[in-house]
């Protein structure tokens, strides 16, 4: 069975992804010492989760034949990729993921993993605007068994990283309308503030296996004006 994120994403994109286990500090002592020094403070499960992300991105640059000594980090906390690579790193309690392209037609991706549990109460308040909160609604009606609440959580967390590394600028929760598909399908409507080398509407794809939801984005611009995504 195709991985995860894996099966979110198309075949050009090298995905690495893992089940963690309840154990810390195995991955943190695999990273080199220069990259342990871009997270000082951290705690233990914190450095462990991290770790883990760059260790995870570190195979699939090299699968790439794009590794590189240390993977920085910009001023937002974002890996730095190599010059014509694309990529997004995500984990939660007991999965992370890594995937990456080399940046040609596909110019930006996004993942994003949650535990597959509704979100803490007055979180949803936060990041759902009263028509997606509606929405949430209307979909649990017809499928209780899906955390619909964290699924769009997940959904605005990727396309926050695929927006970030084109625009540079902050993308709150309420410059993006996400419309979540039953088929395993979502949508991203972008407002006219947030919309600029981007088209308005972004399309994604979600799973949940083994506890977890994921989604994942990416953006392939098209002659003609449209774009795959």
């Amino acid at each position: 069975m195709t991985p995860l994120v894996a099966s979110l994403l198309p075949d050009e994109a090298v995905v690495h992804e893992t089940r963690r286990s309840g154990a810390t500090g195995q991955a943190w002592a695999l990273l080199a010492e220069e990259e342990r020094r871009l997270v000082p403070g951290a705690g233990e499960r914190r450095r462990d989760d991290w770790a883990t992300g760059r260790l995870l991105a570190h195979a699939a640059l090299a699968e790439l034949d794009r590794d590189v000594p240390v993977l920085r980090r910009g001023d937002r906390g974002e890996p730095l990729w190599p010059a014509s690579v694309v990529g997004s790193i995500t984990h939660c309690d007991g999965y992370a993921a890594c995937a990456v392209t080399h940046g040609g037609d596909v110019r930006a991706l996004g993942i994003d993993v949650e535990p597959s549990l509704p979100l803490p109460p007055g979180v949803l308040n936060v990041v759902a605007s009263p028509a997606e909160r509606r929405h949430l609604t209307d979909l649990a009606d017809q499928d209780a068994s899906v955390p619909w609440d964290r699924l769009l959580f997940c959904a605005k967390e990727a396309c926050y990283k695929v927006w970030f590394p084109l625009e540079r600028r902050w993308l709150g929760f309420d410059d993006v309308t996400v419309h979540l598909a039953r088929d395993g399908s979502f949508e991203v409507i972008l407002d006219a503030v947030a919309r600029t080398s981007l088209p308005a509407r972004l399309r994604g794809r979600w799973g949940e296996r083994d506890g977890v939801v994921a989604a994942a984005m990416h953006w392939r611009p098209a002659v003609g004006g449209r774009s795959d995504g």
